[in-house]
């Protein structure tokens, strides 16, 4: 039995059942990039009903949680030479978030990270042991997930789909890919990544998903926008100045 079935690591993972989870963040030079403005958008969410939020870097997860005793998920982003990003690299990552109010601690858990310094099977081990805190796998892949769940992962989250050299490119959720997750594995699933209308959190939701998590759709003014700009263009109705 993998660790992901002990209750009290669990626990967050039951509060999220049936829920949209928001992922307040912002890329470095985005206007919405300001501690107050991220606070302000998450407080924005929990009153439409979030069930929980997702947040990188200590100051906004401390920040989000004196707005709210639901389910935080942390992370810490790094970047490589390249420019490609990696969720939790290390446990000194894990242990500042959780130090920094994170109830569950989400780690990249694709194929690429098992050579790193610090492989994630060993991260979630100690994550448990030293942290005691439930652990939800970042993956992209099916074989991503099944290893994670071995590894004693809570949770996994279809997060890197779209961002792994296997996957780069694609911009909307796998349908087939949360199937096989719902198929294949017996701990909880979250969709996350692509989602853009309201029916496809309810189709996720449909198709076995635990719960939602749900970005820049949301959150992020510039992309919703642009979206429409680019509907507009399309379809050459965008009118003229006059």
């Amino acid at each position: 039995m993998s660790q992901g079935s002990n209750p009290s690591f669990n626990s967050p993972f039951h509060l999220l059942r049936g829920r949209i989870i928001v992922s307040c963040q912002a890329a470095e030079g985005d206007p919405l990039d300001d501690l107050e403005t991220l606070t302000r958008i998450a407080t924005s969410v929990l009153r439409g009903g979030a069930g929980g939020l997702r947040a990188e870097g200590t100051t906004r997860i401390a920040a989000f949680r004196t707005l709210t005793q639901l389910p935080i998920i942390g992370i810490i982003k790094t970047y490589d030479a390249n420019g490609d990003v990696y969720i939790t690299p290390d446990f000194h990552s894990a242990r500042v978030i959780v130090d920094a109010g994170a109830d569950i601690v989400a780690l990249d858990c694709t194929g690429r990270r098992l050579t790193a310094p610090e492989p994630w099977p060993e991260l979630i081990t100690r994550i448990h042991t030293e942290l005691r805190r439930p652990v939800l796998a970042d993956i992209a892949s099916l074989e991503d997930a099944l290893a994670a769940e071995r590894a004693g992962a809570d949770a996994v989250a279809t997060t890197l789909y779209g961002y792994t050299a296997e996957t780069a490119g694609i911009r909307s959720p796998s349908w087939l890919l949360l199937q096989s997750l719902v198929a294949r594995l017996t701990i909880p699933i979250l969709l996350e990544g692509h989602i853009t209308h309201p029916q496809e959190a309810r189709h996720a939701l449909d198709l076995g998903a635990t719960a939602v998590v749900i970005g820049s759709a949301i959150t992020r003014p510039e992309t919703i926008t642009n979206r429409f700009v680019q509907v507009t263009r399309q379809t050459g109705i965008q009118s003229s100045s006059k």
